[in-house]
């Protein structure tokens, strides 16, 4: 079985990890600081979570994707572009990090406790379902958390 933030043991684990993150540690690849990344983490998650856009016709090209990332490749490549809303770049605060990360956790915690449909259609595979957004936010921190080493 796929590694899940719907799975409370997952989540929990993602947790653990961030713990050990700090804001001077540095990224093994792309230019983001450890706050921009929980930042982003943090909007991504949010968005997630409260928001269901209704459904987008998906694409051919983004079913194949989607199946590629999440069902296929071990990891999400690095470097990639995510969306604009998303970019944190410049927008975080070294004083404010410890914020960050106890919003990071709150809001990881929420993915097990969560009864609702998340319905959120995703930018690069279409309309997906509430246990392949369950995996795709955990391959998501998962890339992150690796991309500082924890």
């Amino acid at each position: 079985m796929k590694k899940s933030l719907l799975n409370k043991e997952t989540a929990n684990f993602i947790i653990e990890r961030v713990q050990h993150l700090s804001a001077t540690h540095q990224p093994q690849w792309g230019t983001m600081t450890a706050g921009e990344m929980l930042l982003h983490c943090n909007s991504c998650n949010r968005q997630i979570l409260e928001e269901g856009r209704g459904n987008k016709k998906t694409k051919i090209k983004q079913y194949l994707l989607r199946i590629l990332a999440l069902y296929v490749a071990p990891d999400f490549k690095k470097n990639i572009q995510g969306e604009s809303e998303h970019n944190t770049k410049g927008k975080a605060n070294d004083l404010d990090f410890d914020q960050y990360k106890n919003e990071f956790v709150s809001l990881i915690r929420q993915f097990p406790l969560n009864t609702q449909p998340l319905t959120l259609s995703h930018p690069a595979f279409g309309n997906i379902s509430t246990n392949e957004w369950g995996i795709a936010a955990y391959k998501h921190m998962d890339h992150h958390l690796r991309q500082f080493g924890v």
